[in-house]
């Protein structure tokens, strides 16, 4: 077999040019756009990408302008900025499927970190430390890796190090879904899906109101107020199932507790500021 030194020179350079992401001597630019409902917290985080070489915003807009900006300016990966956990559970399965997502949030929690994997989130982010990783996250990100804040990354060495261990989170939404009649079951799948009621009455050949019937039920017997809240229990369920035993107690705690970070929000030179309200 030839020896690297018996190959000619500009195999090597084409070869490791395609390993390192560089083409005819040049870095290949990396397209990220912006999603998020704050103008000057896009600005923020597009001023602290495009400082980086290599890296070219390609597009901002709202959260509804996602299908739009992946259409007409076709990114490799998306920069997703929201407030909490349950803001970026609602829509981050909607949101462009086939592209790589960094969510940047301002509080995170063990619950939240495991329910974001579980959707797809190809990065988590506190917007706190984001200025120091973002550079990094969304090369990693785009190549096909998983992308942690250091307080994320914590946390899933802490349940990779624990396997046997079931969350108290996991086991009381077990618990708690148990309770629901095998139709309610059925329409919490539904909901976890997104699903809309018209979609739930023409799959399941029920009227609009007897849907609607079903879901007080359930928001009743899980002791919560909205789609979202109910989804969320039944995400977490789902995401204990590979995690081992199961072990008593607990109830369903809100995603968006535990860490946050003091500030949160970016001003256009990449300084933070606090979050506007």
């Amino acid at each position: 077999m030839a020896s690297p030194n018996d190959l000619p020179r500009e195999l090597l350079f084409s070869a490791s040019a395609r390993f390192f992401g560089h083409e005819n001597g040049e870095a290949k630019l990396l397209r990220v756009s912006i999603l998020g409902r704050v103008p000057l917290e896009r600005a923020g985080v597009k001023r602290v990408l495009e400082e980086e070489a290599g890296i070219r915003v390609v597009g901002e807009g709202s959260m509804n302008e996602s299908s739009h900006l992946a259409r007409t300016v076709r990114p490799d990966l998306l920069v997703i900025l929201h407030d909490d956990a349950d803001d970026a559970l609602g829509g981050l399965g909607s949101i462009a499927p086939s592209l790589p997502k960094i969510v940047l949030m301002n509080r995170l929690s063990e619950q939240a970190t495991r329910l974001l994997l579980h959707h797809s989130a190809n990065g988590i982010l506190l917007r706190e430390d984001s200025v120091a990783h973002l550079h990094w996250a969304v090369r990693a990100a785009a190549a096909g890796g998983l992308a942690l804040a250091p307080t994320a990354a914590a946390m899933v060495r802490e349940q990779c190090t624990q396997p046997d261990r079931m969350s108290d989170e996991t086991s009381a939404a077990r618990n708690a879904i148990s309770a629901l009649s095998p139709r309610e079951q059925e329409i919490l799948e539904f909901l976890k899906k997104g699903h809309s009621n018209a979609d739930l009455a023409d799959a399941l050949a029920i009227s609009g109101h007897t849907v609607k019937d079903h879901i007080r039920a359930i928001y009743t017997k899980l002791g919560v107020d909205n789609r979202v809240q109910a989804a969320r229990i039944a995400w977490q369920a789902d995401v204990g199932r590979s995690t081992g035993a199961e072990r008593p107690g607990g109830r369903p705690g809100p995603v968006t507790d535990a860490v946050r970070g003091p500030g949160s929000g970016f001003r256009p030179s990449g300084a933070l500021i606090p979050h506007p309200r």
